[in-house]
């Protein structure tokens, strides 16, 4: 329905149009206000293709990963105005990354928008305090409702909140975005509506570390309590105006352009036109480096990594495409092991988000007809930030079955390893073939796993031992600059053929924080994890080191007593 032109309407004409749909708020969003455009001409703001998209799919509390100049800030403070003006005693914050943003942010989106009103709409709104400066500013309105901008909310709760640009609070402002963590997010209760918007800003960080795990939650299709955050990405193909005309020749990009399209089309699910590509092609000439930062096409592309990358960006992405959500997410008893479905895991981590950890992904349900092989990689304490880590894959083609990571000592966790190894058994060859990595509390859980596990179906290595020249097997897989090169090399040809069998996304982002430090050594970037791709490529190398299973041919079998024919 297009809608009349309010500017033409006499005062008395616009009066009435507009008070019968005051009652609408998406009318409201996109017809009351008015804002500066970027030459600075007062413009009637309007809601766009990505914003529309982010009201409709909101949540009570949101985190958006977004390319730049999409104008989410904008959407957001307009509707957070919005709240303010028409509800009774709702407290709205906008937390700016710096004191020159609150300003620019309290006079551009709030002041600008609410001054602009019709003047007897306007007047409805009785002010009792107002304050405003370059530092930001708050409004407390007659009807108990108020919005303020500034750097932090230090006491008292708010029902709408806005965190803006929180990837650069991260980066910029360690401790500031710690005070964010600690005092603002935790006085959000059940019920409010909190945006946290921002470009990424490189990994490591708040910002990274709540994305990831809202990503995590989204990916693993479990539903959402009124305090879990609800991960939106907006990439910059999802705009419209982000085209460029076509030459006559067709679009100019070199091969590698034209794979990373390829790739970006299959891990997302989406169609990029040939508009698309040149604008691309024509950014990224002047963007360089930064442009898969600025204008990222999926969400792990966004954070960029410092160092050289060890798996290549376009492969990793391609494998991103196979990803999907786990038939079944267990939480099973290590000790019991007992399973039972777990439709929304209350463990907290240290931000007080939900979390997968400790909770049993399990994308296929034993099969007698296949083998399986596992891998598992320890944490060095529970007091580190690593996690223990343990991957089950498919003896025949390598893909991920069932995936566990979390925190748990290292008896339990050998425990918890010897009831999966086992589920995924057969009664004629006994449980799955587990390699368990043995460096720093990994000999603590090969002495539990002894206990209750049978030593023909843990990994031994073998080796000559120069004094006494005899054989000595030592049970488990050990990870040294030596054998590390050997199971990422075996991943690498593993996704370089299409074949990497990753299904969890959590894999997928570690393998593309996991770089080249200056020393030539392969490590999780600092801030990141690499517990869930180490005991991923473990897995992989367990598949491959397995005893075959011995099939016996009709003519070997023992023949049938003649009565049981």
């Amino acid at each position: 329905m297009i809608e009349p032109n309010i500017s033409a309407m006499t005062e008395q004409e616009q009066m009435t149009y507009i008070r019968s749909k005051l009652s609408d708020k998406w009318w409201r969003m996109n017809n009351l206000y008015m804002i500066e455009n970027e030459q600075g001409k007062l413009v009637r703001f309007r809601l766009r293709p990505a914003q529309e998209l982010l009201f409709r799919t909101m949540w009570y509390l949101n985190i958006i990963l977004k390319a730049r100049q999409l104008g989410f800030s904008t959407a957001i403070d307009i509707y957070l105005l919005d709240e303010a003006l028409f509800n009774n005693n709702i407290k709205c914050g906008i937390i700016a990354q710096d004191l020159t943003a609150a300003g620019e942010i309290y006079r551009t989106k709030i002041e600008v928008p609410f001054d602009n009103l019709p003047s007897w709409l306007k007047a409805q709104f009785k002010v009792v305090t107002r304050r405003g400066g370059a530092n930001g500013g708050h409004i407390l309105f007659r009807h108990g409702s108020s919005i303020q901008v500034a750097t932090s909310f230090r006491s008292g709760t708010v029902q709408r909140l806005h965190v803006s640009e929180h990837g650069k609070i991260c980066a910029k402002y360690p401790e500031k975005a710690k005070e964010v963590r600690t005092g603002t997010l935790n006085a959000i209760h059940p019920g409010a509506i909190a945006f946290i918007e921002s470009t990424a800003e490189g990994v490591g960080g708040d910002f990274h570390a709540m994305s990831m795990k809202s990503l995590e939650l989204a990916r693993a299709s479990g539903e959402l309590s009124q305090l879990d955050w609800k991960f939106h990405f907006f990439a910059w193909w999802q705009d419209p105006k982000y085209r460029a005309d076509v030459p006559a020749s067709g679009v100019v990009m070199s091969k590698t352009q034209a794979e990373y399209f390829a790739a970006v089309e299959k891990a997302m699910d989406c169609t990029i036109t040939d508009e698309q590509r040149q604008w691309y092609v024509l950014k990224e000439a002047n963007q360089g480096a930064e442009m898969k930062q600025e204008f990222p096409s999926t969400p792990l592309e966004a954070f960029l990594t410092s160092g050289r990358r060890v798996f290549d960006p376009i492969v990793t992405m391609e494998a991103e495409g196979d990803c999907m959500a786990p038939l079944i997410v267990y939480d099973m008893d290590p000790v019991t092991g007992r399973r039972e479905k777990a439709r929304k895991p209350e463990q907290l981590d240290e931000r007080g988000q939900r979390s997968l950890e400790n909770m049993l992904l399990v994308w296929e349900l034993p099969d007698p007809d296949e083998d399986y092989a596992v891998g598992a990689d320890v944490a060095e304490g529970l007091e580190h930030g690593d996690r223990s880590s343990f991957d089950v894959v498919a003896k025949s083609d390598g893909r991920q079955v069932a995936h566990w990571f979390g925190h748990l000592d290292p008896g339990l966790f050998a425990q918890l390893l010897a009831h999966v190894g086992k589920w995924y058994g057969t009664a004629e060859h006994g449980p799955a073939f587990i390699g368990p990595e043995r460096n720093n509390h990994g000999h603590a859980v090969l002495l539990a796993l002894r206990d209750h596990y049978p030593v023909r179906r843990i990994y031994a290595q073998e080796y000559i031992d120069r004094d006494r020249d005899d054989e000595t097997p030592r049970l488990g897989w050990l990870t040294t600059r030596q054998s590390k090169p050997i199971v990422v090399d075996g991943l690498k040809d593993l996704m370089r053929a299409g074949q990497s069998g990753i299904r969890w996304i959590g894999t997928i982002h570690e393998a593309t924080t996991y770089v080249y430090d200056k020393s030539g050594s392969m490590n999780a970037q600092t801030g990141c994890y690499d517990d869930q791709l180490m005991s991923y490529m473990i897995a992989q190398e367990m598949r491959a080191r397995m005893p075959a299973r011995i099939v016996k041919s009709e003519t070997t079998r023992k023949p049938k007593h003649w009565m049981a024919n």
